[in-house]
């Protein structure tokens, strides 16, 4: 299961005035909106959204301050259409962001300026999509943080092409789960509820999982925790707890572990699965093995 988790997101929103672009642009003042039709474009230093429609929401009329604070200075994460603050942009239809190396598209966008979020949805048969090179991050719902490099993703589906130093051909992780929270500062991303990992033939479950990754964006270790499930061909492992070594490639499971293989039935305070030798060592190791199950096989009476 090597791989790397890489976090897409958008740094802080620049500041300065959003430029933008439409074929058409209408202004409702009583509904405090302007709509803009046709190749909308937004901009502001290097980030750049798209779309087919636009709506840029004037912030509500606030009562004049005291007299005092008259002085205050705009914010800087103020933007400005016709004179006034707005407070949100919703982009609809054919929807790209674009930010450095790094592009999403959805049908539906919206950027919350005093929020500093861009909220990302799409459609069952289109889901919205972050790309970073050749990886891939999709879900029901994307959140990218515009003043962090975090990002929260309902039902997300990860492909891992980056990897380790491998043998041949990298094998990618994909993963599957309710939720994801990608955790740029603590290089973390942490998945939650029904997570399911694969690699080649290998399919773990857990309900909570951690993936640890260094400054390069390479997957250190995975931690899965509240009960693991492991199957690989005709074996399967379970514990309540597992540790993946994304160097090593192995899988260390505690907490009660145990591995049905071919009959076989192992447990002990530890087991280690070689993914990819499918070589198997036990600490305190007790269980049952059934040596005609395994007739047939290479060194095999």
């Amino acid at each position: 299961m090597t791989g790397a988790v890489f976090l897409l997101a958008a740094a802080a929103l620049p500041s300065g005035p959003l430029d933008f672009k439409a074929r058409d642009m209408r202004i409702e003042p009583q509904d405090r909106r302007v709509v803009l039709d046709g190749d909308v474009h937004l901009s502001r230093e290097d980030l750049n959204v798209t779309g087919e429609h636009a709506v840029a929401e004037y912030a509500k009329e606030q009562r004049a301050p005291p007299r005092r604070l008259r002085g205050r200075k705009k914010e800087a994460s103020d933007a400005i259409v016709g004179g006034q603050s707005v407070e949100r942009f919703t982009v609809i239809g054919n929807v790209h962001v674009q930010r450095g190396s790094r592009t999403a598209d959805g049908e539906h966008g919206v950027v919350d300026v005093k929020g500093q979020t861009l909220v990302l949805t799409g459609t069952a048969q289109t889901p919205p999509i972050i790309r970073d090179g050749s990886e891939t991050l999709s879900g029901e719902r994307i959140l990218l943080r515009l003043d962090s490099e975090d990002v929260d993703v309902v039902r997300p589906k990860v492909v891992l092409r980056r990897s380790l130093a491998e043998e041949g051909q990298p094998v990618p992780v994909k993963v599957e789960a309710d939720h994801l929270l990608l955790l740029q500062a603590r290089r973390l991303a942490r998945f939650t509820d029904d997570v399911i990992v694969r690699r080649g033939d290998a399919v773990v479950r857990s309900p909570r999982m951690e993936a640890r990754y260094d400054g390069e964006g390479q997957l250190t270790k995975l931690e899965l925790r509240g009960g693991v499930d492991v199957r690989q061909g005709e074996r399967r492992a379970t514990g309540q707890n597992a540790d993946y070594d994304a160097k090593a490639r192995t899988l260390v499971l505690v907490g009660d572990p145990k591995l049905y293989d071919q009959g076989d039935v192992l447990t002990g305070d530890r087991i280690d699965l070689a993914l990819d030798s499918k070589e198997v060592h036990v600490e305190r190791a007790r269980g049952r093995l059934r040596p005609e199950a395994h007739k047939g096989e290479r060194g095999a009476p």
